[in-house]
């Protein structure tokens, strides 16, 4: 399973489908289903955000719901100020760098990714087989890792401290428990193999020392083809983030905001017309044509 792969930090934050967007990946044949005596027992507690997981899964749509009024709160108090900080082209270069290493960390997982071993699903956690090595030999969730610094990436352009702690508070409260409905899956689902993977593996933050080269090659077409919505997505918020802070909180008109930045509108509109062309090989690819 892919951590929901997606980028959308929202139902997808990312790819056509996402993650991401925040996406387990897998690396052993799935068999026949544990015996029940090889399954872990969940504590009432686990149990709990394990089910609460299991809805914010379906929905993640509200990370961003809970995310914008704080959002729309910072920026206002930016705009109040006497004299609001033009942090300058130099810090959003800065936040788009953190938010790039979260994007690289998404796609060497998701290159690496055996075949069969990465799917997605909107309904909940799914996967046919257990990916333990590559990203996954670090951190058993490297997607929602890479899905947490292109969020702090983003909260760092908005220019308030409390914004950051805050999206990051809430993006942990909500996927602490889409991790417990995806542990308890794979537990059900694989049992002692799975058991020893948690043992040896930390659940977030990786542990370089553990690294396990990937089964399989990394493959450039799979990350082209999963996460071509996730440059895109990354480029158009951040050219956002710049609006808002020129035109909004800067008070700047929108037509010298364009004539100061027009390479990057510029930038921004060129990747969009890509990542079109690509969709559109993409689909004609799956239906034959």
């Amino acid at each position: 399973m892919n951590d929901s792969d997606s980028l959308s930090l929202a139902p997808e934050l990312a790819p056509d489908a996402a993650v991401p967007r925040l996406v387990p990946d897998g690396a052993a044949e799935a068999t026949a289903p544990p015996r029940p005596e090889s399954r872990r027992s969940f504590g009432p507690l686990s149990r709990r955000l394990a089910d609460q997981g299991l809805f914010l899964f379906r929905h993640r749509g509200l990370f961003v719901v809970f995310l914008l009024p704080a959002a729309a709160l910072a920026v206002l108090e930016r705009r109040s100020a006497a004299l609001p900080a033009d942090p300058g082209l130099g810090w959003f270069a800065v936040c788009l760098t953190v938010s790039l290493l979260g994007m690289a960390v998404r796609a060497i997982a998701v290159g690496s990714a055996p075949p069969g071993a990465s799917t997605r699903s909107v309904r909940g956690p799914s996967a046919s087989r257990l990916n333990t090595t590559g990203m996954y030999s670090l951190s058993r969730h490297p997607i929602y890792l890479g899905n947490l610094f292109v969020l702090l990436g983003f909260a760092l352009a908005v220019g308030s401290w409390w914004f950051v702690v805050t999206a990051v508070l809430i993006y942990w409260l909500l996927y602490e428990r889409v991790i417990a409905a995806e542990e308890r899956f794979l537990d059900e689902r694989f049992g002692v193999r799975h058991r020893r993977w948690t043992e040896r593996t930390p659940t977030f933050w990786p542990r370089p020392g553990l690294w396990t080269s990937p089964e399989t090659r990394f493959s450039w077409r799979t990350v082209i083809l999963r996460e071509y919505n996730s440059p895109l997505l990354i480029a158009a918020t951040f050219l956002f983030l710049r609006i808002v802070d020129q035109v909004i909180v800067g008070r700047l008109s929108a037509g010298a905001w364009l004539r100061q930045d027009v390479a990057l509108a510029g930038s921004v509109l060129g990747l969009a017309v890509i990542v079109s062309v690509l969709r559109r090989v993409r689909k004609r690819g799956r239906s034959g044509h």
